[in-house]
């Protein structure tokens, strides 16, 4: 039996996480992920969007290093230099209307304290967010995400949770096109919100990430800002997966041009190194969380974390590598839609996304624009062979490739040519399945 295999066995025995695909992790190399059999995969995940400043950088284990020698923990009720430099930090690079940090553990956690920031403030408990929406894993997140689509538990809970459609546009319920789009879609959010006075926020995603990278486009999220302000509804981006570069800026906030109410910060935030996130909030939400005793998780913000999330950011700043998501981003879609216009014209339905936040949608039948998920996933496991690692949005209908946001342009290539060689064999097995038949 190999190390792989006799490593994923025994992990099922002891623990209840996911094994989705047949490697066992055992170390990066670069822009390369090495499992316990020594296979290399070249990394178009970057972990589910965390490594964004990319694998092992020596700038940040050092800064670990340096702040080991100091220490690793402070009680969570005294200040610390690291918390507050992070905290700077994040201020500077957010919209000048956010004014202050709270620290979390995750994305989930920043999103439940933003939460209760709005209850504070004006006692309201209703909450709109998307369908294909993913806001986290606590309870309070759990019912924010679409559990329907994702098969996540649904939970009981005191607040009211109303779900829209988001601006879904290859799949546009309205029929139109983003030249003939009127923004339809958003009028069933107005007629909420004039029927819901206890709505008091709207979460959203600025690219919907597990639900399949669905760019929200930048007049939907004006229209939106433009509701919120009308009847007086915080609005909160979960940039858990767009912030720190992903998408060609640092803020989604940012690169759409539109200042929401508050933030919530995690994945990309460390790059992998601790666990870390953040809500950042206006003054107003400041003011209602302001109103309860500080309950943040004892693991919050830790000098440690604080130190490699600051390490990470500057990293990120200093390296301009939101602008190599940007270039390398462009230059891998539209050699995407080559390939795939090629090996694929009949099955490639739409390729889409921001900056290195790229998803692929395949079909049965470009008319009825059905989902091949069977083929999404003979994708996905043919790229593993080949040594090319990348994701699926969380119910198999999108191939998602989020590389580490330095990947180069040679590794670029590299991995168009390991796609290349999956489409062509994966065009050869359906050629060879229709003769038989």
């Amino acid at each position: 039996m190999s190390a792989n295999r006799k490593l994923i066995k025994r992990y099922k025995e002891v623990n209840l996480g996911e094994v989705s695909l047949p490697a066992s992790f055992h170390h990066a190399e670069g822009a390369y992920l090495i499992d316990h059999d020594g296979n290399k995969f070249l990394d178009f995940t970057s972990g589910y969007g965390v490594t964004g400043s990319g694998w092992l950088r020596k700038e940040i284990t050092d800064a670990i290093s340096d702040q080991l020698t100091r220490s690793a923990y402070a009680p969570p009720w005294l200040s610390t230099q690291e918390a507050v430099e992070l905290s700077e930090l994040l201020l500077s690079i957010t919209p000048t209307n956010l004014v202050k940090c709270a620290r979390a553990i995750g994305g989930a956690d920043a999103n439940e304290i933003i939460f209760k920031a709005v209850h504070g403030y004006n006692g309201k408990k209703g909450i709109i967010s998307f369908n294909r929406s993913y806001h986290g894993g606590t309870h309070f997140a759990l019912n924010i995400s679409d559990a329907e689509t994702f098969h996540l538990p649904q939970l009981p809970g005191g607040a009211e949770f109303h779900f829209v459609n988001p601006p879904y546009c290859y799949r546009c319920e309205f029929r139109k096109s983003p030249d003939s789009c009127n923004l339809e879609c958003t009028r069933v959010i107005e007629r909420l919100l004039e029927a819901e006075k206890e709505i008091g926020s709207f979460y959203l995603e600025p690219v919907i990430g597990s639900g399949g990278i669905i760019d929200l486009p930048e007049k939907y999220l004006k229209h939106i800002r433009s509701l919120c302000d009308r009847y007086e509804i915080f609005l909160v981006f979960d940039e858990v997966l767009t912030g720190f570069g992903r998408i060609g800026a640092i803020t989604a906030a940012e690169h759409y041009g539109v200042n929401p109410d508050a933030i919530s910060f995690a994945k990309g935030m460390s790059g992998g190194y601790a666990a870390i996130g953040a809500a950042v909030v206006n003054e107003k939400l400041a003011e209602g969380i302001k109103k309860f005793e500080d309950v943040s998780a004892t693991f919050a913000w830790t000098p440690l974390s604080c130190t490699i999330a600051y390490a990470n950011i500057e990293l990120i700043i200093n390296e301009r590598l939101y602008e190599n998501s940007l270039l390398q981003g462009n230059y891998l879609k539209e050699n995407l839609q080559k390939l795939f216009s090629k090996y694929l014209p009949d099955q490639t339905g739409d390729i889409r996304g921001q900056g290195l936040f790229i998803g692929i949608e395949l079909v049965k039948d470009k008319q009825t624009k059905e989902p091949d998920k069977r083929l999404m996933q003979q994708v996905l496991i043919a790229a593993f062979r080949k040594g090319l690692m990348i994701c699926t949005s969380w119910d198999f209908q999108v191939l998602v490739l989020m590389p580490p946001l330095n990947i180069t342009r040679s590794e670029v290539d590299e991995g168009l040519i390991k796609m290349k060689e999956v489409l062509q064999q994966i065009t050869r097995t359906m050629e060879a399945n229709t003769i038989q038949n």
